[in-house]
């Protein structure tokens, strides 16, 4: 391109980005290998566009290399394609077609670029694995954390011996742990998958990734394709990543050659406990040697002063150890409820609900750290006053909302694998079919999952109307193969939603309101009981951090703080805590106050029912 066209690309970049320092060193770094901790509404999407495009355009992509980006769902890689091909024609100019560049960039999850790797050369480890990928129903982990038997498995399960079910489950636990299996358990372990589940048309989740790195390491010419087909790979959320897809990534980067842009914010890390890897993007920036660039400015707050401010002290908290200087004119006023019982606090929510939704658009979510009698409680009231709710309460692991899932992959690949033609006519008839199948039931949770699969329907049908079939199929196998029907939740028509947390993450409202943010339950039992100020009393009803905070207490107290942290930044206007002086539980009820979480440096709770 010549000097002329990159100078206008330049100058439209910058207008774009207007004058933001650090997205501009992104996109314009001379640096191959950028890490980047982007918060959610730091402008994190646009700059990965720019940045893409400037090396296009400054031919730091040369034909007829391609990028790779790489998320965590196929919903985020469709969303992440259509920016991609909506916004890069227009920086690079008319002559660019959103067709020709989607020819140079593959976007995906890792599942679904180890599928692919997999459709090429899967026959190289097991001859079965010369039948379509996508017909084969994946399986997650084996046991649950009690050491049963989970849904998924339980029709699979019966046909292995003991040691056999040991072995799968010592692969899970050791990812979980943040450990790559050793090569003789991976040996045993694609024995028995071969022998004993991909004849039954079965995968494991892991054996998807595993089995790449298996052809990688076998046949080293594969793994040199895509190290040359691939010039650029863009790795979306990556603090999410665990060892077996670092390894991927490792095994597919060339050092002094792969140019690498991974995004992430270590806040947002929440999914530790199923083997997001700690201190990643550190990690990788030395391994990969990377340049760390910080995105700075909240463009989603911009105009939202008390949520800016919110955002900004929670991070301080994180970055200094629950030690930071904050001034008074800088602390945030956090909106609270407070009840003498738990039916009080109840009242209290649900009387803010009811304001803010009568008579206007807006829709409210209630997030809670976990299930319980205190989230019913809330669940009565708003059942009481005739206030439709959606009910998203379920787990990853609820045997109800595991078999729905296994139920619709069984049901989608019969019904789509082999042609793949699906039609807004046809989804609806799937859909009607799985409620059929489930008409006798009263449980909850399958009615919160049929509305589910309606929304997820509709969107299908309509917003995703123009997707290739393949990329239908491919985002619907993802949904049901992964258990993220709760995804749905954005597209669910109603104006209150119940949820945890960690159902939430990647969603909005308008309004969010933490719930319970009480000792013992938000932070968790376990984490509390680790607590040298287990037992304390409380200065104006709050609970706090020990100081200084012990360094065995620091790991436990951030995970929780970057919980707290996705919870309030789900909130588009305006977030809400709440915690009462007496919590329900199975034995009675029990003294507690607010939490840490609402008692860190650069927080000041103000009363909600006047806020």
């Amino acid at each position: 391109m010549s000097n002329i066209n990159l100078s206008g690309i330049r100058l439209k970049i910058e207008s774009l980005h207007q004058g933001d320092a650090q997205q501009l060193e992104v996109i314009f770094s001379k640096s191959p290998r950028l890490i980047v901790e982007a918060p959610a509404g730091y402008g994190k999407t646009t700059t990965m566009i720019s940045r893409i495009a400037y090396l296009f355009a400054s031919g730091s992509i040369p034909n007829p290399k391609r990028i790779l980006g790489l998320t965590f769902s196929v919903n985020a890689a469709l969303k992440v394609k259509r920016d991609v091909a909506g916004k890069l024609p227009d920086l690079l100019g008319s002559s660019n077609s959103p067709v020709a560049l989607n020819e140079k960039v593959t976007v995906t999850n890792y599942h679904g670029f180890c599928k692919g790797v997999l459709h090429k050369y899967g026959y190289l480890v097991a001859d079965v694995l010369r039948k379509d990928i996508n017909l084969f129903k994946a399986l997650g982990k084996i046991k649950n954390n009690r050491g049963e038997i989970t849904s998924d498995w339980k029709s699979i399960a019966r046909s292995l011996s003991i040691e056999e079910q040991e072995i799968i489950n010592k692969i899970d636990v050791s990812i979980e742990n943040g450990h790559v299996p050793g090569a003789d358990d991976l040996q045993v372990y694609f024995e028995i998958i071969i022998k004993k589940l991909l004849p039954q048309d079965f995968i494991t989740h892991n054996a998807v990734i595993l089995f790449v790195l298996e052809i990688f390491e076998r046949f080293p010419e594969v793994r040199k394709f895509y190290q040359n087909y691939y010039t650029l790979i863009v790795v979306d959320e990556f603090q999410d990543t665990n060892c077996i897809a670092c390894e991927l990534l490792g095994s597919i980067i060339v050092r002094d050659r792969t140019q690498l842009v991974f995004l992430g914010d270590p806040l947002q890390r929440i999914y530790g406990f199923i083997g997001a890897l700690s201190n990643i993007m550190d990690t990788a920036a030395d391994q990969h040697d990377m340049t760390k660039i910080k995105l700075n400015k909240n463009y989603r707050f911009r105009d939202n002063p008390e949520m800016l401010k919110l955002d900004r002290n929670i991070r301080a908290n994180a970055a200094d150890y629950f030690a930071p200087v904050i001034s008074e004119d800088d602390v945030a006023n956090l909106p609270a409820f407070w009840g003498v019982t738990q039916q009080e606090e109840a009242q209290k929510i649900v009387e803010k609900i009811q304001n803010i939704i009568t008579d206007n658009p807006d829709r409210v979510a209630v997030l809670f750290r976990m299930r319980g009698l205190n989230a019913e409680k809330i669940e009565s009231e708003l059942s009481n006053r005739g206030i439709p709710y959606f009910y998203g309460m379920f787990t990853d692991e609820d045997p109800e909302y595991v078999e729905f899932h296994i139920k619709c992959q069984d049901m989608f690949i019969r019904k789509f694998g082999k042609s793949k033609t699906i039609s807004h006519k046809a989804l609806q008839m799937f859909a009607e079919n799985v409620k059929m199948a489930y008409a006798s039931s009263t449980e909850k949770t399958i009615s919160s999952m049929f509305r589910l699969l309606d929304a997820l329907v509709s969107k299908v049908s309509m917003d995703y109307a123009d997707l290739q079939p393949d990329d239908k199929y491919d985002l619907l196998m993802d949904i049901f193969e992964n258990r993220q029907l709760k995804q749905a939740m954005e597209y669910v028509d109603a104006k209150v939603i119940l949820s945890t947390v960690h159902g939430a993450k990647g969603l909005e409202w308008d309004y969010v309101i933490l719930a319970d943010l009480e000792r013992f339950a938000f932070p968790s039992y376990f984490t509390c009981e680790y607590c040298q100020n287990k037992s304390f009393a409380g200065e104006k009803c709050k609970c706090h951090l020990p100081t200084p905070l012990p360094e065995r207490f620091i790991k436990t107290a951030l995970d929780e703080l970057s919980l707290f942290y996705v919870g309030v930044t789900r909130a588009k206007k305006a977030v809400f805590v709440s915690a009462s002086a007496k919590q329900l539980a199975p034995f009675g009820e029990v003294p507690t106050l607010f939490s840490c979480m609402a008692n860190i440096g650069g927080i000041r709770l103000v009363n909600a029912e006047t806020a």
